[in-house]
């Protein structure tokens, strides 16, 4: 009996021990890790730039959590909280980009999707001139320097039902179309005009700004409107018509 009540109590002695050591050498829980990811450069066109020197930072951190890219594009961000963030992309010559990055909880977060950017526009658009064909809108658009075979140039347009339509106050707006004629012409259908979200009918205001070929857009994560940060704000005033 004695020798039995002995042997449990050094195996209680034994349990209590190891388990103290493996209450001493537990980690706490991870908070933190890395989010990498990559970047492709290029000119206001198509054209390969150089990867490295891009600024990517973790917006809202204090201290600020920044990386530039290396020679392959490549960043990593060391020490981010867990949860939702957004990285902010910058580069002398180039509009600001902006990324989601949702549900970060991992050591390691890589960015699958790697962004192709490229420089602010420098064209300039010069003159607009709307009409009316058969129910659809018929545009000409001036711009400096003109574009040709040899030379694109890059344009966008934006659609309001109110005058002071501009590419922070819109209805909808179009793909960039590349120009390479002087003016360049491009008719809109009413199908074309609704799928950009506005109306077909009664008057439209129209405002173009010369854009970028990777025109660095992305969803403003607090207003949830499309920014377009590579368009040259050096354009005409807005023109209208009565479709």
């Amino acid at each position: 009996m004695i020798k039995t009540i002995k042997s449990s109590l050094a195996y209680l002695a034994l349990l209590g021990f190891l388990v103290s050591c493996g209450s001493d050498t537990l980690d706490p829980a991870p908070t933190s890790g890395t989010i990498s990811g990559s970047v492709l450069l290029f000119d206001e066109g198509s054209t390969r730039q150089e990867d490295a020197g891009m600024k990517v930072t973790v917006e809202n951190t204090s201290p600020a959590i920044s990386a530039l890219t290396d020679a392959a594009g490549k960043f990593q961000l060391p020490n981010v909280s867990f949860g939702n963030h957004v990285l902010v992309y910058e580069k002398t010559g180039y509009g600001t980009f902006k990324k989601k990055v949702t549900d970060h909880k991992a050591a390691s977060t890589p960015i699958t999707d790697t962004p192709s950017l490229g420089k602010g526009s420098t064209t300039t658009v010069t003159a607009v001139e709307l009409g009316v064909t058969g129910g659809n809108l018929v545009t000409a658009v001036t711009t400096s320097p003109a574009g040709n075979s040899s030379n694109r140039r890059y344009i966008r347009y934006f659609f309001s039902d109110t005058p002071d339509v501009s590419n922070t106050n819109y209805k909808g707006f179009s793909p960039t179309y590349i120009v390479q004629d002087a003016p360049y012409s491009k008719t809109f259908t009413p199908a074309e005009l609704t799928s950009f979200g506005v109306s077909a009918t009664g008057t439209l205001h129209v405002r173009v700004y010369g854009d970028s070929f990777f025109t660095n857009d992305y969803v403003d994560p607090v207003s949830n409107k499309r920014v377009f940060p590579n368009l040259n704000a050096t354009t005409v005033a807005s023109k209208s018509v009565t479709l």
